[in-house]
């Protein structure tokens, strides 16, 4: 009788349903939504935002490039964007992107095209380790920086192009190199062409 009574109710028609449902919070979205906020002209609200050591990091980069950020209530926050080309660093200053690959190549592909940018920039012992060829190949092409030249693990000192080319960029699997190629493009001259033979995640694209 119990199971009859259950696929009498799975197999009744919703005909009306009106209910807010909180999703769980996402690290990469979280961190988008910092980084897209800081450059966007205005104050975006962010909300739901996974408060992990990844997205802090996010925050405190931010927070060194001249932007204000602000913390409402738990998991809520408002980012005080000044828009495009907008990041500023006092002389001598670093950014430590803790263990987030996301954040480093996001923010990474901001900071090469944004005029007046020279950084070090790092990781924690883990994100020192990986290889960031393609993504230093990538940027150098929109006309930024990297020294010491043909190092391809951070620490690193970055300089930003002043004249940034649009780029065409054969996309793979990973959508954290499309990301940076979207945000270098954004302030960039020209076009900048992304063929995406492979599907990768669009958490950007969708963002903006």
């Amino acid at each position: 009788m119990a199971y009859r009574s259950f696929n009498l109710i799975l197999n009744k028609k919703i005909s009306f349903f009106k209910k807010d449902i909180e999703v769980d919070p996402d690290k990469s979205i979280s961190i988008r939504s910092f980084l897209i906020g800081a450059i966007s002209q205005g104050v975006s609200s962010a909300k739901n935002i996974l408060e992990s050591q990844d997205v802090f990091s996010t925050i405190e980069c931010i927070k060194k490039l001249g932007i204000t950020i602000k913390k409402v209530k738990p998991k809520s926050y408002l980012i005080y964007g000044k828009g495009l080309g907008s990041f500023n660093i006092k002389k001598n200053s670093q950014l430590n992107f803790g263990n987030s690959g996301t954040l480093a190549r996001l923010i990474i592909g901001i900071l090469t095209t944004t005029p007046g940018i020279t950084v070090k920039i790092k990781g924690d012992h883990s994100l020192n380790k990986r290889n960031m060829k393609k993504l230093i190949n990538l940027m150098s092409e929109f006309g930024a920086t990297f020294l010491p030249e043909n190092k391809f693990k951070f620490p690193l000192k970055l300089i930003s192009t002043d004249m940034p080319v649009g780029i065409n960029y054969s996309s793979g699997v990973s959508a954290q190199l499309k990301s940076a190629v979207i945000l270098a493009g954004l302030n960039s001259y020209g076009i900048t062409r992304i063929f995406e033979y492979e599907k990768s995640r669009n958490h950007t694209e969708n963002m903006m």
